[in-house]
C-alpha cells in the first residue's frame, strides 16, 4: 500500500490510552504500527466503549495513519454501536495494551 492510500485519522485519547500507545516508541511510524496491532488483535465486541458527550476529562489528540478500508470498518462499527470512533479506539487500545 502506498503512502497516498493511507488516511490520517485524528483521534482523542484518554491519558491512559495515550500512555499505553506511546510506550517503547523508537522510530517514526511506531505509533501507527502499535495502533494497527491493537486494532487487528482485539475483539471489538469485547471492549466497553462509551460515549464521551458529557465527559470533561482531558484528552490527548494524535494523528494515526490508517488504511481507508480500516477507517471504513471502524466508522461502520462505531455507528453500529452508537459511539464515536475516538472512544472506540481508546477502549481497544486500553484493552489490548493493558493485558
Amino acid at each position: 500500500m502506498t503512502e497516498r492510500e493511507w488516511k490520517s485519522l485524528t483521534v482523542k485519547l484518554s491519558r491512559q490510552a495515550d500512555e499505553l500507545l506511546r510506550q517503547n516508541l523508537r522510530r517514526r511510524g511506531d505509533l501507527s504500527r502499535r495502533f494497527t496491532e491493537a486494532i487487528e488483535n482485539t475483539d471489538w465486541d469485547s471492549v466497553a466503549a462509551v460515549s464521551r458527550r458529557k465527559t470533561y476529562q482531558p484528552f490527548f489528540e494524535t494523528s494515526i495513519a490508517v488504511s481507508p478500508a480500516l477507517y471504513q470498518r471502524l466508522k461502520e462499527y462505531a455507528l453500529q454501536r452508537e459511539v464515536e470512533i475516538s472512544p472506540l479506539i481508546d477502549a481497544i487500545i486500553i484493552a489490548y495494551y493493558s493485558r
